[in-house]
């Protein structure tokens, strides 16, 4: 059963990443560091009601608010052609993702948040998500299984 509360967090991970062209480490360091992630598990009723752009920007407004500055946070790019040619691929990798976080933490018997941070603080995170490995396509199970050989 999905757990919708580990996908939105995964999909506005993967926005916010993109938004700001900063890597998934990179990104998952800001969030540990400034408590958005706890953020977003406190605040998940209510930023599940609006858009996922808009959850994006209340989490940009909280880091300001906390001092941060952010510099790609300018990039608002109009969206192209390819970005809705890529957009169901990215929902697939989100699925896999979340899928795949779940099965470990099951698996091995540690909480969602620490399964989370391992594989995407991993090379198999920015691998999903370059559509040209196709490892998109392939499900949690082959996903899990090139993480695990990744480290």
């Amino acid at each position: 059963m999905l757990n919708e509360l580990i996908f939105f967090e995964v999909r506005i991970f993967r926005m916010f990443c993109e938004k700001l062209q900063v890597s998934s480490a990179d990104t998952n360091k800001l969030f540990e560091t400034y408590g958005v992630w706890k953020y977003i598990e406190d605040t998940y009723d209510m930023l599940r009601l609006s858009s996922d752009e808009c959850a994006v920007k209340d989490i940009l407004v909280m880091l300001k608010v906390n001092g941060i500055k952010l510099r790609g946070e300018t990039c608002n790019k109009p969206e192209t052609v390819n970005d809705k040619i890529t957009e169901p691929k990215r929902f697939c990798a989100d699925l896999i993702l979340t899928d795949a976080i779940m099965d470990m933490a099951d698996e091995e018997g540690i909480i969602l948040q620490e399964a989370r941070n391992k594989i995407i603080n991993s090379n198999a995170y920015a691998a999903l998500y370059d559509f040209e490995t196709g490892l998109w396509e392939n499900g949690p199970d082959y996903f899990r299984d090139f993480f695990q050989r990744m480290i």
